[in-house]
């Protein structure tokens, strides 16, 4: 018994030896974990840095904006308007027979061109503006004799004097020009069925008759126009002020383009038509107002006649007004209408303003706030 109870204590030593180990190594576990987590912190504080709080937002003005001006606005009134031809007349026989010959609607004739054939016989255009009304032979004298003269100078036939007699001289030219004329009969004389005057080229726009006909003098064949390009506005007795005769404006064409125009005349007398619902009243009081075309301008190409058009017009002006771009304004929720303006410190607040003129993309404001040099916002 009393060996038993010595050899207990050993064994017990023995026993709790290798658990000491173990716990040794589980303290050396938890210090080397430790030390790698404070070495992951280190590491991810030199990469990124240490957390930080919210950045305070500092106000900046918006990219799109403009300065508001003090300036002098010009009206601007957009004008109907419609592309045509100068006016011209109409073309009558000057004989009895059976028409046989006219030129399509919209060609073009010139001075030395046929205009239309009685039986077989050509008529042709000539330049003056004095109408035939006699035949014209050798010992003729007067101011027609000159016209018809200076129109036969003009197709290139000379050999004479140009004055107010007619000569034998005159009379071998005439023969020439009729020899060129395919059926012309030569005599060396000229008379008023033979010709027709205007002051240049014209545009047929219309046929009175048609051919195969019986016609007699006064019977009327053609209607023309000028070959020159104008627009008709049909203005309004109240903007009469608006165009003057030499005023320069702009003509919006019907491609897109613009063509700048002339004011040639405005009409001296009104005219009313019948209002458009067709009811019988009477219409707006208008006059007539002719834009003559710069046909070398860009956009002049884009004509086509009777097409509408608008007419750009400067009216009265008003100076020393303070002006900003019409995208500036905004409609604001209680109504009307305001600009969004830009402070110092780059912050916005929404400004109400009253509006007047409005001219070549600008507005006339007054409002709180808003003088010559404040900043606005314009939306894109």
């Amino acid at each position: 018994m009393s060996t038993d109870s010595e050899l207990l204590p050993e064994e017990t030593d023995d026993a709790e030896r290798p658990r000491r180990r173990r716990g040794r190594g589980f303290v050396w576990l938890a210090a080397a974990l430790a030390t790698l987590a404070v070495l992951c912190a280190g590491a991810a504080v030199t990469v990124w840095g240490w957390p930080q709080g919210p950045k305070e937002e500092t106000p900046t003005a918006p990219a799109a904006t403009a300065t508001v001006e003090r300036t002098t606005l010009l009206r601007e009134e957009r004008l109907d308007g419609t592309l045509g031809y100068a006016v011209g007349g109409s073309f009558f026989s000057r004989s009895d027979g059976v028409l046989t010959w006219l030129p399509e609607e919209g060609t073009e004739r010139s001075a030395g061109q046929r205009v239309w054939e009685v039986d077989g016989r050509p008529v042709i255009l000539l330049r003056g503006d004095t109408p035939a009304y006699r035949t014209l032979e050798p010992g003729s004298k007067g101011p027609d004799v000159r016209q018809f003269e200076q129109a036969l100078a003009e197709l290139g036939y000379g050999g004479f004097t140009v004055d107010d007699e007619y000569t034998w001289l005159t009379a071998e030219a005439v023969k020439r020009w009729q020899r060129d004329t395919d059926g012309m009969e030569v005599t060396g004389t000229v008379g008023p069925d033979q010709i027709w005057y205007t002051s240049g080229p014209v545009r047929v726009t219309g046929h009175e008759a048609a051919v195969g006909e019986n016609v007699a003098p006064a019977t009327p064949l053609l209607t023309t126009a000028s070959t020159r390009r104008v627009v008709r506005v049909d203005l309004k007795v109240g903007d009469r002020d608006l165009l003057n005769e030499g005023d320069e404006v702009t003509v919006e064409m019907p491609g897109g383009g613009t063509v700048t125009g002339e004011v040639e005349s405005v009409a001296d007398v009104a005219k009313v038509e019948e209002d458009e619902a067709g009811t019988g009243g009477e219409g707006t009081p208008t006059v007539e107002v002719l834009v003559a075309l710069d046909e070398d301008g860009e956009g002049a190409e884009d004509f086509l006649d009777r097409a509408p058009v608008k007419i750009r017009a400067r009216g009265d002006s008003r100076e020393d007004v303070l002006a900003a771009p019409v995208g500036a304004l905004i409609a604001l929720s209680g109504g009307g209408y305001g600009m969004s303006v830009v402070g110092g410190d780059g912050t916005v607040r929404d400004v109400p303003v009253e509006t007047g003129w409005f001219s070549d993309g600008l507005v006339e404001v007054t409002g709180d706030g808003i003088d010559a040099g404040t900043e606005v916002v314009v939306p894109e």
